[in-house]
């Protein structure tokens, strides 16, 4: 996919856009996977490694609340370990405000941004045939 592909994607209108782009973007592609939360107290911050692994992105969906808000990003991977993929895949949750989420959408990389939260998805060399 090249740049001049990713501007079909803009703008990102919406949670569902995203879910969509990033579904396109990393179909049957090994990524790695990096989900960070900041912790702030007093002046200092702390970033913290909430879920770091390589995998395939099989499925990306909003979780709603009770009151049919969205508040999460889901996200199925199937988890590789070495050159064997893992039988259980593996889910991340990031948390989610829609009105205060940044995305940074690169050919070969996505970073996510919501609250104390991002999530860093990166494309892995293709396995060689």
């Amino acid at each position: 996919m090249t740049m001049e592909s990713l501007e079909m994607f803009e703008p990102v209108s919406g949670l569902e856009d995203l879910v969509q782009i990033l579904e396109t973007l990393f179909a049957d592609d090994r990524v790695s996977v990096r989900l960070e939360m900041q912790v702030e107290r007093g002046e200092s911050v702390t970033e913290l490694v909430l879920a770091q692994f390589n995998g395939r992105l099989d499925l990306c969906d909003i979780v709603m609340s009770e009151l049919e808000e969205e508040v999460a990003l889901e996200f199925l991977f199937q988890e590789m370990s070495g050159p064997e993929e893992a039988e259980e895949p593996s889910a991340v949750t990031m948390p989610i405000d829609p009105q205060d989420t940044e995305v940074d959408l690169h050919e070969q990389k996505v970073t996510l941004e919501s609250g104390s939260f991002t999530l860093t998805l990166t494309r892995l060399p293709k396995d060689p045939a």
